[in-house]
């Protein structure tokens, strides 16, 4: 949880299944995503989304840092239900929050001082510090939440997004093979027609339209991770009409394939 450095560093890109905040306590160091460069010094904090790929680089010089990863739903019970679509890949990525860390500084210092908090907590390891740790979490959540000028975690339909979770669900489970809107409507108990308004209408997108992307987010992850070719990432992402999968990779990437697995890594390499 807590890392020292003194070397040069350029890592490989990678990604976690859970949220990743990263707190710099000494020196500095960039952290690459696919869309921006989040460059820290002393004092600052990142938050990096699941799923969401990325390399950091530094060059030599003495660096101390905090990485907290945690699942979030573990943090989420019955009270807080409500808030789930924040943190699911239904909303969009958590790496758009840190715009709240450059709008206030006193958010950042609170959330900095929790992360530090927490890694003491874990370090000593005293009676009750598993409570403590969730208590900290929850304060970490709430000050994003309440920090949120620019509406990313929106209250509107918190209702109509919570019945859609099973489905949700349903999708991720089977987003590298065949996903049936007809299945996902009977989960829901709702007309094949009637789910498919009904989807749009919370999730900005058609059924289609989502398990594409979906597909295409994990395509992300396979060409920037994994040593394999084009053709077999189609394949793994059950997409393998490769026509079709250059055209949605091309939607969302503005590129091909072969382009954005040439500029990322190596962007990673500079």
């Amino acid at each position: 949880m807590h890392e020292f450095r003194n070397e040069k560093v350029t890592g490989k890109w990678h990604y976690h299944n859970e949220l990743e905040l990263i707190a710099v306590v000494r020196g500095e160091f960039s952290i690459y995503t696919k869309d921006r460069i989040f460059r820290l010094t002393a004092g600052d904090v990142a938050i990096i989304g699941s799923f969401e790929p990325h390399h950091s680089f530094k060059d030599e010089g003495i660096m101390e840092y905090i990485v907290l990863q945690f699942d979030i739903f573990k943090y989420i019970g019955q009270n807080l239900i409500s808030y789930m679509k924040y943190f699911t890949e239904a909303g969009r990525l958590y790496s758009q929050l840190n715009y709240i860390f450059t709008e206030s500084p006193e958010v950042k210092r609170r959330i900095f001082d929790h992360i530090n908090e927490i890694s003491r907590e874990y370090a000593r390891r005293e009676k009750g510090y598993e409570i403590a740790m969730y208590s900290l979490i929850y304060k970490i959540i709430l000050e994003l939440v309440r920090s949120d000028r620019s509406s990313l975690l929106d209250l509107k339909n918190d209702s109509g997004i919570i019945k859609l979770l099973p489905v949700l669900d349903y999708i991720e489970k089977n987003i590298n093979g065949r996903v049936d809107m007809k299945e996902a409507a009977k989960l829901m108990n709702l007309d094949y027609f009637y789910f498919g308004k009904y989807f749009k209408k919370y999730t900005g997108k058609t059924f289609l339209e989502y398990v594409n992307y979906k597909k295409i987010v994990n395509a992300e992850l396979i060409l920037l991770t994994g040593d394999v070719s084009v053709l077999e990432t189609a394949s793994l992402i059950g997409m393998p009409n490769m026509a079709n999968f250059y055209k949605f990779f091309y939607k969302y990437n503005k590129c091909s394939p072969k382009e954005f697995r040439r500029k990322l890594l190596l962007q990673q390499n500079e």
